[in-house]
């Protein structure tokens, strides 16, 4: 039995500020995605040691750290090495997307949405974190980068994707990490040196920047299905994923 059985929107975590439930949300068939099995998050280097119990109590299993060499070195991750915590590191963009700092300017003129649809398209990368799901033990799978919001909300999109959630749903979940940030003073710090050096926007979580990578997915592969298939992950994986967010264990 888990010892946290509350159905939890954000996590109440005191060093961690984006930790949040991929449940709850209606499917288009009128289904509902479940609690306890995927969480996405920010930088989890700075839990406290009653966060760290919160999570393990929570029912994760599995840490996806989608950071590049750089970050983790500065903030390793404090459920690592945990007995019964799988950790899994898969650099999604191979640098830091969510420091707009290490922007450069093709970068910066552009906006998020490119460098989204880079995350996408690097399809190895996608199957190693996805393959990874596929096989992973019953429990809860918490998928991070350092904000949660960017790397992290592609990956959570693929997900909702998958799991029949809608376009605007996924919309929402997306918008809600630029609030959930703004508790974090190391963020807002970073949001208003980004202001005033002119590329504030990078670090947004605007609804229409996911809304526009939703649209990129089904525009080019037809569905987050025929997508994870290019991705060279098998049907057998794709329903393994898919039911993992939708079908309650009895």
């Amino acid at each position: 039995m888990l010892k946290y059985e509350k159905n939890w929107v954000r996590l109440p975590l005191q060093n961690a500020y984006n930790v949040r439930e991929l449940g709850g949300y209606p499917t288009l068939d009128g289904n509902q995605t479940v609690y306890h099995r995927f969480l996405r998050a920010d930088d989890l280097g700075t839990l406290t040691d009653a966060d760290v119990e919160f999570l393990t109590g929570y029912g994760v299993c599995m840490v996806i750290d989608l950071r590049s060499d750089g970050e983790i070195e500065q903030a390793p991750d404090r459920l690592r090495g945990l007995e019964g915590v799988e950790y899994i590191r898969v650099p999604f963009l191979g640098r830091d997307v969510t420091d707009a700092t290490q922007m450069t300017p093709e970068d910066m003129k552009e906006g998020l949405v490119p460098l989204y649809r880079k995350m996408l398209e690097n399809k190895e990368a996608v199957k190693e974190i996805f393959t990874a799901v596929a096989q992973a033990k019953e429990g809860c799978i918490l998928f991070h980068c350092t904000a949660g919001k960017d790397r992290t909300g592609v990956m959570a999109m693929i997900l909702m994707g998958l799991a029949g959630v809608d376009r605007q749903d996924c919309m929402t979940n997306y918008a809600q990490s630029y609030v959930n940030l703004c508790r974090n003073k190391v963020f807002t710090d970073a949001a208003f040196k980004a202001e005033h050096a002119g590329f504030g926007k990078m670090m947004y979580s605007q609804p229409e920047t996911i809304g526009e990578c939703y649209d990129y997915v089904l525009e080019k592969y037809g569905s987050m299905e025929h997508y994870l298939k290019e991705c060279g992950l098998t049907e057998e994986q794709i329903e393994k994923i898919k039911n993992r967010l939708l079908k309650e264990i009895i």
